[in-house]
């Protein structure tokens, strides 16, 4: 992990209210699924914010994020050249599943971010992989031309039904699991979708590593205002021991 002071080199619009930003860093590399702390320059807010890291290409960190406050905003508006800092990469990402299984790559919303990514990376390696992915709407979805044209196949459901399966991703893949061969589980989303990962896992006995999301303060393990509970009772801080987990080490009462 290390503090870059950087400068904003594209920030662009993805779609709808989604925007991809890259920044240079010195980073000697990263795991999908980890994180970037990135401050906000403009003083519309105080806190650095955490944003999954997309990929790093020719010492350029992306990002993919949606402008959902005031943080978000101001970081919609910053041009080619502004001076930011981040520190990155953070946290603990995925465990990249054994060559004979299938890697299901779970997304609800947002969560997309890191396993667009990692999805690029597993069909660069050859690896067997399929992407289920959630939205409530067709006008919610990102990336997907993107992901049909790694030629990973894509499962995509809409809760009011204007884009594939009507109805959640969850339920989508209860339906094609059975049929996969060696599948293991790795989400990232609203918790609610974390939460019903777990509990396919538990019934079809397939691994699942879930990434939590949490309201982060230092993003370095030091205010614990993240912390969920293991199975055990104990709490873990997302941001150092997290953000993805086995599922089966978290507690979900």
């Amino acid at each position: 992990m290390k503090e870059n002071r950087t400068r904003v080199v594209s920030n662009e619009r993805a779609g709808g209210n989604a925007f991809r930003m890259r920044f240079a860093v010195d980073w000697a590399g990263f795991d999908h699924g980890q994180f970037v702390m990135l401050e906000v320059p403009g003083g519309e807010v105080f806190l650095r914010r955490p944003f999954g890291i997309v990929r790093l290409e020719g010492g350029q960190a992306e990002i993919l994020y949606k402008v959902v406050g005031p943080g978000t905003r101001a970081l919609s508006r910053l041009p080619v050249g502004t001076e930011l800092s981040a520190t990155g990469p953070c946290g603990r990402g995925y465990r990249i599943p054994a060559k004979d299984c299938t890697a299901v790559l779970v997304a609800g919303g947002y969560g997309i971010a890191p396993l667009f990514g990692l999805a690029e990376t597993l069909a660069r390696q050859g690896r067997r992989a399929i992407v289920y992915y959630g939205a409530g709407s067709k006008e919610d979805l990102l990336c997907t031309e993107e992901i049909k044209a790694l030629g990973v196949a894509l499962a995509v459901a809409t809760e009011d039904g204007s884009e594939g399966y009507r109805g959640t991703i969850a339920d989508k893949l209860r339906k094609d699991i059975g049929a996969m061969d060696g599948p293991e589980l790795m989400g990232c989303g609203p918790e609610g979708l974390m939460r019903e990962l777990a509990r396919v896992g538990v019934e079809y006995g397939a691994p699942v590593q879930v990434s939590m999301e949490a309201y982060m303060a230092c993003g370095i393990g030091v205010c614990t205002g993240c912390a969920c509970k293991d199975k055990d009772g104990n709490f873990v801080r997302v941001c150092r021991e997290g953000p993805v987990f086995d599922a089966k080490d978290l507690s979900w009462s």
